[in-house]
């Protein structure tokens, strides 16, 4: 979606169709919530039974003037970003199913929040919700067709011209991320996944580097390597480096778990949990837009992302529970359960990270456990990390993209659910417990000294229904996060 900021200076055709946004106060202050060029809708339309309450939309076709669409805002000592961004997808949602390809945006002036935040939030709702993943129908639905264009008018909008720009930057990689963790393992599988890759070599200030089978063992990668025992294709290891501030020698590394598809290896997922397996590739998306979208932001940033890549199948050369595999950092795990492979591979790719980038932060992102489903739902992800500067900056960003998350605890105590009899650890514990802590615990075992976090995005990067702008399944969650975060982290 283009995204074009204009003032409040508003001239329109009988063609045309206008986006409001009304708080439920609206029939009282309808003066401040209505520019006075549009007042006519007050006395063309009947709106007794419009309330404006969250989520509530009216389209509202007049003959000889524009079409409107009121989006109700709900109480507006209520009001968040996160509140503007779904009602900027409810506008989306309406005009799809309409056909409409261009609408006029007007962004109300609220006490809350100023006129830059409001047009920013509301933006991003609007192309975050004009998506839909339809690449297999012979014939797409009516209400996928796209929102062409989005004209925003607001008070400031010299302001917001460039803001909107990031917006549709930030917001077609999202779009992007969904994709790929949308599309088939067929297609999306470790070696389709580095050539992704590899295109953003294209872009100033990124280098890419794919590592094979060949290189990962001659490294001692084992845990890597075990896990993609069982799989035709072999696992890959991507290095992408942005260079946004050269002259600078700090970097962030982002590492994403890549498991193109995870079938549980010989610890086989029943049905009704693997089927939608493909989507255990959603952290190694999201770093890998998360790069190329700080790329086209030209980002004054050093970002490297490691996404180990590779699928956890069954043959009779599948790794075995029982089996011990030496990881890249020398320490030895038993193989307590094929179907914890996520840990496996995100601690081979944190340890190589350490040694060979020397980063000065490490952020990994992984649809680890379904532990973190069972307690956050699909609403929060789970944040792990004994650095107080990441655990802030995080939450922070997560409050300011929608992308949330909630820290959980790394006492050394669950340390002692990974004893092994035969090997320095497990990869699972012998109980059912704390499990998303106990998969941070694991990986924690394999950073020695640099700042370390880990997102556990198990339940918000795959939606079983759509919630606002985001869709059923693949949420592209991640993307905005990592860019904001590491934004405001210090150089």
């Amino acid at each position: 979606m283009k995204l074009i900021a204009r003032d409040r200076k508003l001239t329109f055709g009988s063609k045309d169709t206008i986006a409001l946004f009304l708080t439920e106060e609206f029939k009282k202050e309808m003066g401040k919530q209505v520019p006075t060029e549009l007042m006519f809708i007050r006395e063309k339309t009947n709106m007794e039974h419009f309330r404006a309450k969250t989520g509530e939309t009216l389209f509202v076709p007049l003959a000889g003037s524009p079409a409107f669409v009121l989006a109700g805002l709900g109480k507006k000592d209520e009001l968040t970003r996160e509140s503007l961004r779904n009602a900027g997808a409810t506008v989306v949602e309406v005009c799809r199913k309409k056909k409409i390809k261009s609408i006029s945006v007007i962004v109300p002036d609220l006490e809350k929040l100023p006129p830059s935040e409001a047009a920013v939030s509301i933006a991003e709702g609007l192309c975050l919700a004009n998506y839909s993943f339809t690449r297999y129908k012979t014939r797409g639905e009516e209400n996928n067709r796209a929102v062409e264009e989005a004209l925003v008018f607001t008070s400031s909008h010299e302001r917001v011209a460039p803001l909107l720009g990031e917006v549709e930057i930030l917001c077609a990689n999202t779009l992007l991320c969904r994709d790929l963790v949308n599309e088939t393992s067929d297609r999306s599988n470790p070696v389709a996944v580095a050539q992704e890759a590899k295109k953003l070599a294209r872009l100033k200030g990124v280098r890419c580097t794919v590592l094979g089978r060949q290189e990962l063992e001659k490294m001692k990668m084992g845990l890597l390597s075990a896990v993609s025992r069982g799989s035709g294709y072999p696992p890959q290891l991507v290095v992408l480096k942005y260079a946004g501030n050269p002259r600078n020698k700090n970097w962030t590394a982002i590492v994403g778990k890549g498991i193109t598809f995870d079938s549980g290896g010989l610890n086989l997922k029943p049905s009704g949990h693997i089927e939608d397996m493909r989507c255990d590739m959603a952290g190694a998306s999201a770093c890998l837009y998360a790069i190329k979208a700080a790329a086209e932001l030209r980002l004054k940033k050093n970002i490297v992302a490691v996404l180990p890549l590779c699928e956890n199948m069954l043959s009779r050369s599948s790794y075995r529970p029982g089996d011990v595999y030496v990881g890249y950092n020398g320490k030895s795990v038993e193989i307590g359960n094929t179907d914890a492979e996520g840990r496996l591979i995100l601690a081979d790719a944190v340890a190589f990270a350490e040694d060979r980038l020397k980063p000065a932060r490490i952020i990994d992102i992984a649809t680890l456990t379904g532990a973190c489903l069972i307690c956050f739902g699909e609403i929060i992800a789970g944040l792990l990390t004994p650095s107080e500067e990441l655990a802030q900056a995080l939450f922070t960003a997560g409050e300011e993209t929608g992308d949330r998350l909630w820290r959980m605890p790394l006492y050394k105590e669950y340390n002692d659910d990974l004893k092994s009899d035969i090997a320095d650890l497990s990869n699972v514990s012998s109980g059912r417990n704390a499990g998303t802590i106990i998969g941070g615990t694991f990986i924690k075992n394999f950073v020695k000294k640099t700042p370390w976090a880990h997102i556990d995005i198990a339940g918000t990067s795959w939606y079983s229904k759509p919630r606002g702008y985001r869709p059923k399944h693949a949420t592209g969650y991640g993307v905005r996060l990592l860019i904001e975060a590491i934004r405001n982290l210090p150089d």
